[in-house]
């Protein structure tokens, strides 16, 4: 028998006691402004990060598992509080995704799965190493299958890990295209996913001309689900750097994805256009923070603790290594 969905008034209750939890940005400067890596792992824990771990219970090596382990439970309460399943998975798919390249990758090198796995995406570990492993993908959505179809036939005559990669990740935004276009809905799902899939493409132009790629190389890594078209994109492989900025200043965010590459011309700092694109990301889900009639909330929080636990691996990162940081944007 199946459970009836949380209704969002339930769902929105829980979140709000969860939301307040989440490490502000003045919490993290003040964690990675601690002399060492001892002081900064006890101002986190001080924060109530973790429940009752003290310091003495976590080693340096196994911060990264800790952290881990906090998003994973994060992932998984969202999951099961949401009343919208199948969109609420669509910010889950990356992990899905993350978990198909590693155990394909493992099988294709004849080693064991390397500890990089991490539970929490829609679609069980097991099931995914089950397909894996005997190449057989029909209980996956067909943009998934029919993607790894392929991939496993290419495979028989060459093995370029780059293209595989970038083979899931157009299935996943494909993935993505499919159910929004079934719901047909306009909401932040859509302009959020809009979004990604245009200023990731601006960035795969950006790497490509880096790279001196020519363009039919750049062809297999642009993303679905966007709204400037992907000859677009392969056009701008031979515009001037300074015309680029206006060649792609289309659609709604047209604009944002411009001035980031005016920047970038401007500095020549290609991380920039990452820290945009992550900032105009986080600026959709902040513009429904207070929408309890939907998704907002909830997809917000999760995504916020993903950005809190990118930002925590930063500032422990660089306490190790010594490392100059730079905190993503965050939610809270």
């Amino acid at each position: 028998m199946t459970m009836p969905h949380p209704s969002y008034e339930y769902a929105m209750g829980r979140i709000s006691v969860f939301a307040k939890r989440m490490l502000s940005a003045a919490q993290l400067r003040k964690i990675s402004e601690a002399a060492d890596f001892g002081e900064a792992l006890a101002l986190l824990l001080e924060t109530g990060y973790g429940g009752n771990i003290t310091p003495g219970q976590i080693e340096h090596t196994e911060i990264d598992y800790f952290i881990r382990e906090q998003l994973q439970m994060s992932r998984k309460m969202v999951r099961d509080l949401t009343p919208d399943p199948e969109l609420t998975g669509l910010f889950l798919l990356e992990v899905d995704t993350h978990n198909i390249k590693t155990l394909l990758k493992a099988r294709l090198m004849g080693i064991e799965v390397p500890d990089v796995l991490i539970d929490g995406g829609v679609f069980p570990l097991d099931m995914l190493k089950e397909c894996i492993n005997s190449q057989n993908y029909d209980r996956l959505p067909d943009a998934y299958r029919i993607t790894l179809h392929k991939i496993e036939s290419d495979l028989q005559r060459n093995v370029d890990p780059l293209l595989f990669s970038a083979q899931l990740d157009c299935a996943m935004f494909r993935h993505i295209k499919t159910v929004l276009d079934r719901r047909s809905e306009k909401s932040f799902v859509r302009d959020y996913f809009t979004l990604f899939a245009d200023f990731q493409n601006a960035r795969s132009v950006i790497r490509s001309r880096l790279l001196h790629w020519p363009a039919d190389k750049l062809k297999p890594l642009l993303l679905e689900s966007g709204d400037i078209s992907q000859h677009v994109f392969l056009e701008a492989m031979e515009t001037p750097i300074e015309q680029l900025g206006a060649k792609l200043n289309r659609g709604p965010y047209g604009k944002l994805i411009s001035q980031a590459i005016e920047e970038y011309a401007a500095t020549g700092n290609t991380p920039i256009l990452k820290h945009r694109m992550e900032q105009a990301l986080m600026g959709i889900l902040k513009s429904v923070k207070w929408d309890v009639d939907s998704l907002g909330p909830i997809i917000g929080y999760l995504m916020g603790r993903e950005a809190e636990a990118k930002a925590l691996r930063i500032i422990f990162g660089a306490k190790r290594t010594g490392f100059e940081l730079r905190l993503p944007d965050l939610y809270a």
